[in-house]
């Protein structure tokens, strides 16, 4: 068990395009405990200016022990592996935290697309016992199980495992690396052909057997979006790190958001919207555009008739089918009868 008081280290790894959100992750990770935190990020390439305002949080918050930045051992066969766009070779850095950072015994990993909203000491404190890592599990707290089917017959995944998300992570860098995950996905990288939605993630969830992970409780890793998050959030009363693993809080227009907020129209969405521009001057500059006035009207859209029109596309394709099938089959029947 870890005592508190510890320093708590936090990892990030990520390039440019997402130095924004990793300014808005370390703010809230640090407002919201009163431990000592250090934060190591995984340096994909970090410009100058960028790193400089990360430094600037050591000033305002106290906790804040120390930012220290590192490149990875960086892998070619990464580089070239056939990812989506909104993707970089950044994302399978966070499996070789061991080898970028070997002082770190234990460490918390996050995607940068969160915020903390409660003590991180309660994931800290968290006993993995044999496992080198521990994980949440997207089966029933993320998505339906016959959801969670089709996608992992996609991938290619065993139906019987639980698929886990990769976003955040509480490792024993100890068990990891003698664990041999980072070899293990690389191997597996390298001879695999096709494009996986979740590089990383599914690329773990193929190699690794499912009691190689602790699973973790879905507060450490709820997902305000997800079709489930409703009743993810009505059991577990206030989660502790929210990811935005579906839509990101700075495709949204600002004022719209704050009118359709106040109309009690998707609130339950819309609040953790408004939890991540509490820490963010960064999305400020990004939020008032016509295009994310498109983006907030579509997701609107979405999550009011998205279901809807799910359904009623669903029950006319299985109509048509369900007469086609009527009428060739009447069809062989009658060609038999008249022999």
């Amino acid at each position: 068990m870890i005592v508190k008081g510890d320093v708590i280290n936090i990892v990030f790894c990520c390039d440019d395009r997402f130095a924004g959100p990793l300014q808005v992750a370390a703010m809230s990770t640090a407002a919201s405990t009163s431990s000592n935190l250090a934060i190591y990020v995984v340096d994909c390439g970090i410009s100058p200016k960028n790193k400089n305002t990360l430094q600037a949080l050591k000033g305002k918050y106290g906790n804040l022990a120390d930012i220290i930045f590192k490149e990875p051992l960086r892998e070619k066969i990464f580089d070239a592996f056939p990812i989506a766009s909104h993707f970089s070779p950044a994302v399978f850095y966070r499996l070789a935290i061991g080898k970028t950072f070997p002082e770190l015994k234990r460490a918390i990993y996050m995607d940068c697309d969160i915020i903390v909203v409660d003590d991180i000491n309660l994931l800290w404190s968290v006993d993995l016992g044999e496992h080198p890592f521990g994980a949440v599990n997207e089966e029933t707290n993320f998505f339906l199980s016959q959801d969670m089917m089709k996608r992992k017959a996609k991938v290619g995944i065993p139906l019987e495992r639980l698929y886990m998300n990769s976003g955040v992570l509480l490792i024993d860098c100890k068990r990891f690396e003698e664990a041999k995950i980072f070899e293990r996905v690389l191997q597996f990288v390298s001879g695999c052909k096709k494009l996986l939605p979740c590089p990383e993630q599914d690329a773990m969830n193929i190699c690794l057997s499912p009691d190689e992970h602790f699973p973790l409780d879905p507060k450490f890793n709820f997902t305000p979006f997800a079709p489930l998050a409703r009743r993810c959030l009505k059991n577990m009363k206030r989660p502790v790190i929210v990811h935005y693993s579906c839509y990101k809080p700075w495709i949204f227009n600002k004022k719209l958001v704050h009118t359709l907020y106040k109309l009690q129209l998707l609130r339950h969405s819309f609040r953790f919207v408004k939890e991540y521009w509490i820490y963010s001057d960064w999305v400020d500059e990004r939020a008032f555009s016509s295009s994310n006035t498109k983006q907030t009207w579509r997701f609107v859209y979405k999550r009011l008739f998205g279901e809807i029109e799910y359904f009623v596309a669903k029950k006319i394709r299985n109509g048509l089918i369900r007469l086609w099938r009527n009428r060739h089959r009447r069809k062989k029947w009658t060609i038999k009868k008249s022999y």
